[in-house]
């Protein structure tokens, strides 16, 4: 079991969910006495969140572009082991806490509320930095 903690994108830094989170990017911190209602990023007061999965995304497209290394050799059976590996990983890897805009994840966070769903692009759109 890990202590719940949060990964500023912003500052680069590992702040522990206890009274207050110091992050060097906010100016304006808010304490996070009740970090569980999650309803302000600590960072970016953001009042948007999203769950991923916590999984080194570079290993998971390692596994999958094996599988097709392998397919003509495997006549195709290794894409159907690379689905059992993924799916058996996707039940054993826990989630994370993501804020749609400063990217700073909440990890260890045992009892994720209902509110917090999965990725939406249009959420995402709205925070998006004009190009």
């Amino acid at each position: 079991m890990i202590n719940p903690y949060f990964f500023c994108e912003l500052c680069k830094e590992r702040h522990e969910l206890n009274d207050s989170v110091n992050c060097a990017y906010s100016k304006n911190q808010v304490d996070w006495t009740n970090f569980m209602s999650f309803e302000k990023c600590p960072a970016c007061q953001s009042s948007h969140f999203y769950i991923q999965k916590d999984f080194n995304k570079i290993l998971g497209c390692g596994i999958i572009i094996l599988g097709i290394i392998f397919v003509p050799i495997t006549y195709g059976l290794s894409l159907a082991i690379v689905a059992l590996i993924d799916w058996l990983i996707y039940y054993q890897v826990p989630d994370s806490i993501v804020c749609y805009k400063c990217k700073g994840e909440f990890f260890g966070i045992e009892s994720i509320p209902n509110k917090i769903l999965i990725f939406d692009h249009h959420i995402a759109e709205i925070y998006e930095e004009p190009s």
